[in-house]
């Protein structure tokens, strides 16, 4: 069970419940929590929920002993070969994506760094300094500048390095082949409204301050040029203890700053399209998805978008279904239409689909389209049951375009149009 997503979702909450509910043990995939100088900063579980089910890399070495995402995967491979001799789960929890994908997929083969490549870079960060690495990154390969820690000097260093030895993005390297391996990892991802989220992040940064942050920032200072120390909730304090700007604005950059960061790691989990959306953090909601993949096989997918508009031709559009894992045959689809706040999904099933696998895609699609309201048609009949049993309600019209739109070829007496709000989940 992979419990990623953004900063201040509820991870740890949620691989605890798993962990206690499928009597089994925690790895961590957070690439600072490995370090146990690093507490405060980095939001390491507490006393009280590391007793809850027993974790393994918190806390295990020194910032002094970095673990690179590919190290980490073989030590972990190591462990979970062990775990799994009488274990069936094993729950995997972070926010580095990174290290996610090196230990279930593993890492593609870079070129090697020549010393004419890395000095190149390094005058780079000399004469121009971090915004320099940025400029440069976003103009080089803007799809890794899009999720890239961008106040991390290594990685941006690192990505530039690579394209100026190879000539080619970054990006273009990563999930060229994806590795074996001897388990089926479950992707779950904690869902919370945009705007609750940053509360929540907002919130944990003055817990970490009254916490003692500053306290074991300048403990930590004389370590600020290792990478484990160019991080946020770190790197934000230098600036302050040499007296260059205020504690009020240390603050605000932490806050910013993981803000930022969280944005980045959606972006990293929306590319993949296979993250079950677990809203709050919901026991409930995982284990329903969970048992969609042990018992049926079923897997969620991201498909290229469909060609054919729903609302109109300047909708944006996405695809999204269910396949088996072992075949890939695809059992569900679901379009969506984004076009001026209005959200429309057209559904499809295979005949063999049963109620609870259609209930759980359709559930995602809605949380997908980050609206309140989403809005689906269907031929007159078809899927009701499915639907009401759902909470969609028919809808007889509308005040507003949106009927006209949908049935702008068809007679309105053979489709229903219904209506779904996901408070109502």
């Amino acid at each position: 069970m992979v419990v990623g997503g953004p900063t201040a979702s509820g991870k740890t909450g949620l691989a605890i419940a798993l962990a206690r509910h499928f009597s089994t043990v925690i790895l961590s995939a957070d690439s600072r929590q490995f370090y146990h100088e690093l507490e405060i900063g980095n939001a390491r579980p507490s006393a009280d929920e590391l007793a809850a089910a027993r974790h393994y890399f918190v806390a295990d070495r020194s910032v002094e002993e970095p673990l690179s995402a590919g190290a980490f995967a073989r030590e972990a491979l190591t462990l979970l070969e062990q775990e799994f001799q009488d274990k069936d789960v094993v729950v995997l929890v972070g926010g580095s994506g990174l290290f996610v994908r090196a230990l279930t997929e593993g890492l593609d083969e870079f070129p090697t760094i020549t010393a004419a490549t890395r000095d190149k870079v390094d005058q780079l960060f000399e004469e121009r300094g971090l915004e320099g690495l940025q400029n440069e990154l976003a103009a080089v390969d803007p799809d890794y500048y899009a999720e890239v820690d961008q106040q991390n000097p290594a990685r941006l260093r690192r990505a530039l390095e690579v394209f100026h030895e190879s000539g080619q993005p970054y990006s273009s390297f990563r999930q060229q082949h994806t590795q074996a391996r001897s388990f089926q990892p479950i992707y779950l991802q904690p869902h919370w409204p945009r705007a609750a989220l940053y509360d929540r992040i907002n919130r944990r940064v003055h817990a970490m301050i009254a916490a003692g942050l500053e306290e074991e920032a300048r403990s930590l200072e004389r370590f600020r040029a290792l990478s484990a120390l160019q991080t946020v909730g770190y790197q934000e304090w230098w600036p302050y203890f040499a007296g260059e700007q205020s504690m009020d604005r240390t603050i605000e950059l932490i806050q910013q700053n993981s803000r930022n960061y969280a944005k980045r790691q959606l972006t990293w989990n929306r590319r993949d399209g296979y993250w079950k959306l677990v809203p709050q953090a919901d026991l409930r909601a995982a284990l329903s998805y969970i048992h969609l993949v042990r018992q049926n096989g079923l897997v969620l997918k991201k498909f290229p978008a469909s060609d054919q508009s729903i609302l109109h031709v300047r909708e944006e559009r996405k695809r999204l279904g269910l396949i088996h894992q072992t075949t890939e045959e695809e059992m569900a689809v679901v379009d969506l239409a984004h076009w001026k706040k209005k959200v429309v999904l057209r559904f499809w099933k295979n005949a063999e689909l049963g109620h609870h696998e259609a209930a759980v895609l359709l559930h995602e699609a809605c949380y997908r389209a980050d609206t309140e309201e989403v809005y689906t048609i269907t031929v007159k009949g078809k899927d009701e049951a499915l639907l009401q049993s759902l909470g969609w309600k028919l809808l007889d019209k509308l005040d507003n375009p949106l009927l006209v739109l949908l049935d702008k070829k068809e007679s309105s007496t053979q489709y229903w149009i219904w209506q779904r709000s996901k408070q109502e989940f």
